[in-house]
């Protein structure tokens, strides 16, 4: 769940209900384990809450790295023997009450929310903050300055759960801000996830140099990651062509020199798919210059047919 990279996860079996979960029964289990065997400054802490609603089973768990320090009363439970411990943060404190026995321990827990930390939740925006969100936000360790944050800078409609989730991907506040000092503002909890996802980094956001009104959108960045295409191809065909065009020049082989030498030439308003035909055809600008010098103005279509008859 975690930048660590355990997940947690819903277990729902009836949710159909659609009750939030502060209406639902109280949790009939609270369950911990923990396991601080040869993780060096790690231990990983699982927590399981598991309850009945109206004859419906409902449970969650969650299993997250955890660093050790942050366990308080952990280095006093070398042997074994009951334990009493302690998760202390800014969300609230998780109380881990059970038995140590060869570096391993579990139990039950209960959580005691921060109402400090729930009014600045409040006034940050978040209303009706119920436990479940608290614990979660605690487990997270997704913190009061992370989330102000993460707010100030503008995500759009972002819920706790929009916050969880980017933190959860190991998403820090100044990935947000790099894209919007890149020009990207305004945008949404997916939109970063999906950024994230597919390896766009600030590094190639900010590698791609487009004049006012041709800057790739989200959907276009994610695309271009996802078919190999450098910044630096994008820059260089961005103010002829949209990013479809540019996709399906650079899937044809079709190289930005090709393209800005064909321009050169005079074919200015040649589209991308007649550059991918001239490309496939074996048209080269040196082909096309020779023609030009022979022939004049020679179209598109003629070089193409010079071409694959063998003449000039």
């Amino acid at each position: 769940m975690t930048r660590a990279g355990l997940a947690a996860s819903f277990l729902v079996l009836a949710l159909a209900s659609g009750l939030p979960m502060a209406a639902r029964a109280d949790a009939a289990e609270q369950r911990w384990a923990l396991d601080a065997r040869d993780h060096g400054d790690q231990v990983q802490l699982n927590l399981r809450r598991a309850w009945s609603h109206g004859g419906d089973h409902v449970s969650w768990s969650s299993t997250t790295d955890v660093a050790r320090a942050d366990i308080h009363g952990l280095d006093r439970a070398r042997g074994n023997g009951p334990v009493s411990l302690t998760l202390d943060r800014d969300a609230g404190i998780v109380h881990l009450d059970g038995r140590f026995e060869n570096g391993r321990g579990s139990g039950t827990f209960t959580f005691e929310p921060n109402r400090e930390f729930i009014a600045a939740l409040e006034r940050a925006g978040f209303r009706d903050v119920t436990n479940e969100d608290l614990l979660r936000l605690c487990v997270d360790d997704l913190g009061l300055d992370w989330i102000r944050d993460a707010r100030a800078l503008g995500l759009r409609d972002a819920s706790l759960d929009d916050l969880l989730r980017i933190h959860d991907r190991g998403i820090d506040p100044g990935f947000v801000r790099g894209l919007r000092n890149a020009g990207y503002d305004r945008l949404t909890a997916d939109d970063i996830a999906r950024l994230h996802d597919h390896a766009v980094t600030l590094e190639y956001v900010r590698g791609i140099d487009a004049p006012p009104g041709r800057r790739p959108g989200v959907e276009d960045l994610v695309k271009f990651k996802d078919h190999g295409i450098e910044p630096g191809y994008v820059s260089a065909l961005a103010p002829h062509y949209e990013p479809e065009e540019i996709v399906h020049l650079h899937d044809n082989g079709v190289g930005a020199d090709y393209v800005r030498d064909f321009r050169a030439l005079g074919y200015k308003s040649i589209t991308a798919e007649e550059l991918t035909r001239l490309h496939n055809n074996g048209v080269s600008p040196a082909f096309a210059r020779r023609a030009r010098e022979l022939h004049g103005d020679v179209s598109v279509e003629d070089l193409i047919k010079l071409k694959t008859h063998g003449l000039e």
